[in-house]
């Protein structure tokens, strides 16, 4: 990969050694073995430049954009550096609209992958491969936050072991595999949804309503129809001072708590949308932990400082 004020380019075939070998039947044995050369630096940039697109969590970089510019990439031509895809040929490519084309494209180029040189009405667009040093940085840092945090959640299951063992049947569900299930619609014809049949709900206590709201001393959840941004404060209070750092959090109820309960987390953190999707899945996954959040955002402060 080549490095030209601050942005990566990928290489291709330098005007000098095309020009030596213009019009030759029999290459010369020294360019031969730099154009096998330069030839395999080209090909291993493309697909170190398409792992850096994949890995690009720019809300830009959507998965069809993702796709055209892949395409626009393998189209870049190795000994002329031309890289001139028209939009009707991409869309015939991918299986999409050519107005989706013409609507994506400039995305990408604001995300900074490339640099669209327009060259006429009748004549199509000539596209510049480049993406800014910083850019990759800040790709490839938040990846080895993702790998740590993912070795973090190893290490947590190998200590408290997983919550549940996928290949044990519920007592309730038959062990034959065969064994197919009676049912009489008209056995439904005495049962009232109305009654909970003996069963505990979950967050409440026996025998109490759901519409009316609650507030657990042990968990500091509150219970009710409307939760507010309080209750989810007072859950992440309530397990953040805790006596076990690795007990996960409480699992959000709806997408409203969750929310709140990572604004809790994140107040007074300049924090990136990413981390905060990332953080927001685990928390409804229930593996969030209060020593893994001071944890990442830890590592964080140290990358901030260097």
């Amino acid at each position: 990969m080549i490095v030209e004020d601050g942005h990566y380019l990928l290489p291709i075939l330098p005007r000098e050694v095309a020009d030596r070998l213009k019009d030759k039947e029999e290459w010369p044995a020294d360019l031969k073995v730099r154009y096998d050369g330069l030839r395999k630096q080209f090909t291993t940039s493309k697909a170190e430049f398409a792992s850096w697109v994949r890995k690009d969590r720019d809300s830009r970089m959507n998965r069809t954009a993702k796709q055209i510019l892949q395409l626009i990439v393998d189209c870049l031509n190795f000994d002329t550096g031309r890289c001139d895809p028209g939009h009707q040929y991409i869309a015939d490519e991918l299986g999409i609209s050519v107005r989706t084309v013409e609507r994506t494209i400039p995305r990408i180029a604001e995300a900074g992958w490339l640099e669209v040189i327009r060259r006429g009405r009748t004549t199509t667009n000539f596209y510049r491969l480049r993406v800014s040093v910083k850019k990759i940085e800040s790709i490839l840092s938040y990846v080895d936050s993702l790998r740590e945090l993912r070795a973090e959640e190893r290490d947590r299951r190998r200590m408290f072991g997983h919550r549940s063992d996928p290949t044990k049947l519920a007592d309730h569900s038959h062990s034959d595999p065969t064994f197919v299930r009676s049912h009489d619609p008209t056995d439904l014809a005495d049962h009232d949804p109305t009654k909970l049949a003996g069963k505990h709900m979950k967050r409440t206590y026996e025998g109490e309503h759901l519409n009316k709201g609650i507030l657990s001393e042990e968990e500091g959840i509150s219970i009710g129809d409307d939760p507010s941004f309080d209750d989810a404060a007072n859950s992440y209070a309530s397990a953040r001072g805790g006596d076990d750092e690795n007990q996960p959090l409480p699992i959000p109820r709806n997408d409203h708590e969750a929310d709140g309960m990572i604004s809790m987390i994140c107040e007074g953190r300049k924090v990136h949308p990413a981390m905060r999707d990332r953080l927001r899945s685990m928390l409804k996954d229930g593996v969030l932990t209060p020593r893994m959040i001071e944890g990442m955002f830890d590592r964080l402060k140290g990358e901030a400082a260097a």
